[in-house]
């Protein structure tokens, strides 16, 4: 006897950016430098409607990183209310930009231009920067 069971599957609709992203290269728009961030082991995470940074110093990860709501469409991904994510404690809203500038995020809500995005290599570009990304 064969029972054939229909179920539906929920879906994120990220597409493409849903996954383990390494950055791995930052191009300065306005004097055309390039700089290689592999070894800075800065990592984002797409699931959802939440997209987590992860960051080490000298090997070791920190806590459990910042955490960004955002929306994307195929020609934007704009990140906004940031926290730090703490894994035993209430998470801390961010209001304080500088924090978030050595991940190339300039603003509270920062909108990127998405130049590339398949399911090898993302490159996201804002005012400032150009982020290039592996996925991992």
């Amino acid at each position: 006897c064969l029972l054939v069971v229909s179920c539906e599957l929920e879906t994120s609709g990220n597409k493409e950016l849903d996954g383990y992203w390494q950055m791995d290269q930052v191009d300065t728009l306005s004097t055309g430098g390039v700089a290689d961030t592999r070894e800075a082991l800065v990592f984002w995470g797409v699931q959802g409607k939440l997209l987590q940074i992860r960051y080490s110093e000298n090997g070791t990860f920190l806590g459990e990183g910042l955490l960004f709501r955002f929306n994307q469409d195929d020609k934007h991904l704009t990140l906004f209310s940031p926290v730090i994510h703490h894994l035993y404690e209430t998470d801390e809203p961010i209001d304080d930009v500088e924090i978030l500038k050595p991940f190339g995020i300039f603003n509270l809500e920062e909108t990127f231009d998405i130049e590339e995005l398949d399911d090898k290599e993302m490159v996201l570009t804002n005012d400032v920067l150009r982020l290039h990304f592996r996925r991992y």
